[in-house]
């Protein structure tokens, strides 16, 4: 599976000041391709780094939005001299003419070079790399320096309106993944203002993929051995086009960097283009990441040329970026398109649970990634109430995701949260809350009664709440005074494992949102390394798990042990066997089995001891060894083989405690399947329609309780 890569973009900061072709204009406002690549790179990943010059007379204020959102800024470099400073005239046609304030050569002495870029940024997981407009020596020395420092990198080059054909050009973008002119400037490049030739000339002479900015008629993608391939561009009413260009390349970058093949980031660049020219303002994107994820999903039908639809001629869905010397960067491609799919009379084939296990990896990538940056704008929110305390509610696997999550909030945000069961914080809690309170509550399905109940509860009371669901139309969301959506692929019906992964990360991003102070470099790079951890994860347990399923089958009860974050691991391990095998399951604490069910285990009774690196792993090796005495059918989850003779379902080493119930649960849910394989059973096996109605009617009824 692939692993979201950080995006780092190199370019320019100016201050512009803007007269539209009506008379209008913006003055002194934030400029800099480096500003509009960044925004747009933001409205899709986390991880972004920019890298810049500025003068003296630069305000120190004019980036903390760009942080605030996510951007690390710590590859902005003061220099002596002013800042550059431009008119932006824009014409009636949408031609636009610049007047440099400040000296023209100005650009070129505050042009970034490679001993910007700071040490360390690439070093870690192989970033994407965009080379903004620049002069040529300066974009020329950055391309050579990032492929000479790290080979894996991807990298992106732009085009700059005083470049001129030549062999120098040529030799940059050769070296690069990525050669991504304007029409004009291709054309100037090439003598051709014919997109589709010029791009060809290109590749004929050895660049690797050539997208092509369109402007209104979108990009065109061109890589060799295939036709080109033309991205539509989306529609909408233009308030301002400064920066389009450099928004697309900042959302292509974030594309690549998410796993997708030229054209699928192509697409991705044109929505982002789209999303911020409807408005003005460098840094406009920031607030309309709900615009664009809306026009990404709005593609038009198969066969039109878009990415992911069947672009003609593009190649497979997995084609890559060519890379310079790796593997390239390939399309994401879910576990939900691979294999024999669920026979359409039958949705509650416990097949489809397993397909869905094998989708978790995928969908930890576009959780952590933020798409869309709703949990980044959810972070502001949460910030600009003033809110200390947040509450997390659900039932189900949702109330395990929120008690899962609360290590990470407690090691990481300046937040105070609380997990609390839907029912006892609608009945029991509600009334009594501290000042600056908030509710998160969760559902994947939007339908829960009590989940709802809790978000009535909290409105009646003041409280103001946020909803974490898969339906936005649904009665959780409109209970809500905020939405956080999240969408995670299903196949049919099954015991929720992605979705319960899916909601998790949802949770633990919210966490690395909202820092005490500072960003939080340790925890972004732990999360960057769980996607390959889980898949690592999956690949070692399933044979084991399948037969430690074997010996579990004939057990009178499984019980399931944990402490800290990975009690609601257990609970979610024992609720997987509920709902998939329809085994009678108990989960409990590591310490509280010693004190209760120890009494009730008797020799080759299983039990399942989840223990990870952490606080409370010698205890729980403690009662281990008197698992061993008594004789029980141990089972470990760790990342480090146990003593004794236990069994073993290895993790994937590397994770911090708090991340650890990601990859905890994992086994848990290959356990439930080879349990309800080897029983024959389906995914809730209700005896009749009717019994299944009555069930979901049961837990969707929204009564409204008086508190006590």
């Amino acid at each position: 599976m692939p692993q979201v890569r950080p995006v780092i973009i190199i370019g320019n900061l100016t201050i512009d000041d803007v007269i539209h072709s009506d008379g209008s204009s913006q003055m002194g406002t934030l400029g800099g391709n480096s500003v509009h690549a960044a925004a747009g790179a933001l409205t899709w990943v986390g991880d972004v780094g920019v890298v810049a010059r500025c003068g003296a007379d630069f305000p120190a204020a004019a980036l903390s939005r760009l942080r605030e959102a996510g951007a690390d800024t710590g590859g902005i470099r003061p220099v002596e001299g002013p800042t550059v400073r431009t008119w932006v005239i824009y014409e009636a046609d949408g031609t636009r003419n610049w007047v440099y304030r400040t000296p023209r050569g100005r650009g070129a002495e505050v042009a970034p070079w490679p001993a910007d870029i700071p040490g360390g940024w690439l070093d870690r997981v192989p970033p994407v790399v965009h080379v903004a407009a620049m002069p040529l020596a300066a974009a020329s020395a950055i391309v050579r320096s990032v492929r000479a420092r790290a080979a894996a990198t991807v990298i992106t080059l732009d085009t700059h309106e005083d470049w001129r054909r030549g062999a120098e050009v040529l030799d940059a973008a050769r070296l690069v993944d990525v050669f991504a002119p304007s029409r004009a400037e291709l054309a100037e490049l090439t003598g051709h203002d014919d997109p589709q030739r010029a791009a060809a000339s290109l590749l004929a002479a050895g660049v690797k993929c050539v997208v092509v900015k369109l402007g209104g008629d979108g990009a065109l993608v061109a890589m060799p051995g295939s036709p080109p391939a033309r991205v539509p561009a989306a529609h909408v009413d233009v308030v301002d086009p400064t920066g389009a260009g450099d928004s697309f390349c900042g959302g292509f970058a974030a594309g690549l960097a998410l796993g997708e093949d030229p054209a699928g980031a192509a697409w991705r660049g044109c929505v982002t283009a789209a999303a911020a020219i409807g408005a003005a303002g460098s840094l406009r994107l920031l607030d309309r990441g709900g615009l664009a994820r809306d026009l990404l999903a709005g593609r038009p039908a198969a066969g039109s040329g878009v990415p992911g639809s069947g672009v003609p001629g593009s190649g497979a869905a997995g084609s890559g970026v060519p890379g310079s010397g790796t593997a390239g960067i390939t399309a994401t491609v879910r576990a939900s398109q691979e294999g024999p799919k669920p026979a359409e009379t039958d949705s509650y084939d416990i097949e489809t649970m397993n397909r869905e296990i094998g989708t978790i990896p995928d969908v930890i990538v576009g959780q952590l990634a933020d798409p869309g940056g709703q949990v980044r704008d959810l972070a502001g929110w949460l910030a600009g109430r003033g809110i200390e305390h947040l509450y997390l509610t659900g039932c189900g696997d949702s109330a395990f995701a929120g008690l899962a999550a609360t290590l990470a909030f407690r090691r990481h945000s300046r937040l105070s949260v609380h997990a609390v069961h839907a029912l006892d914080f609608a009945r029991y809690d509600v009334r009594y809350l501290p000042p600056a309170s908030a509710l998160l509550a969760i559902s994947y399905s939007g339908k829960v009664g009590r989940t709802v109940e809790a978000a009535r509860q909290a409105t009646s009371f003041g409280i103001p709440v946020v909803a974490l669901t898969g339906d936005v139309s649904g009665q959780l969301a409109s209970a809500a005074d905020r939405i956080l959506p999240i969408d995670v692929p299903t196949l049919g019906f099954s015991p929720g494992t992605s979705t319960y992964v899916g909601m998790l990360c949802t949770l633990i991003e919210l966490a690395r949102r909202t820092p005490r102070a500072g960003s939080d470099h340790a925890m972004r790079d732990a999360c960057e390394q769980l996607a390959s951890q889980a898949a690592k994860t999956l690949d070692w347990c399933n044979d084991a798990a399948a037969d430690i399923a074997g010996r579990l089958a004939s057990g009178r009860f499984v019980t399931f042990l944990g402490a800290g974050p990975n009690e609601a691991t257990a609970r979610f391990g024992a609720a997987k066997l509920f709902e998939a095998s329809q085994q009678i399951a108990v989960a409990t604490n590591v310490e509280e089995w010693a004190h209760e069910e120890y009494f009730i285990t008797r020799p080759d009774d299983p039990v399942v001891v989840i223990a990870p690196a952490g606080a409370a792993r010698d205890r729980a090796w403690e009662i281990l060894s008197e698992l061993e005495f008594i004789r029980a059918d141990a089972t470990v989850v760790s990342d480090v083989e146990p003593p004794g003779r236990a069994a073993f379902l290895r993790l994937a080493a590397g994770a911090p405690e708090e991340l650890s119930p990601v990859l905890a649960a994992l086994p848990l849910a290959q356990l439930g399947f080879h349990l309800a394989r080897l029983a024959g059973k389906r995914s809730y096996n209700f005896p009749s329609e009717q019994a299944r109605d009555e069930h979901y009617a049961t837990i969707h009824r929204a009564t409204l309780g008086e508190p006590a």
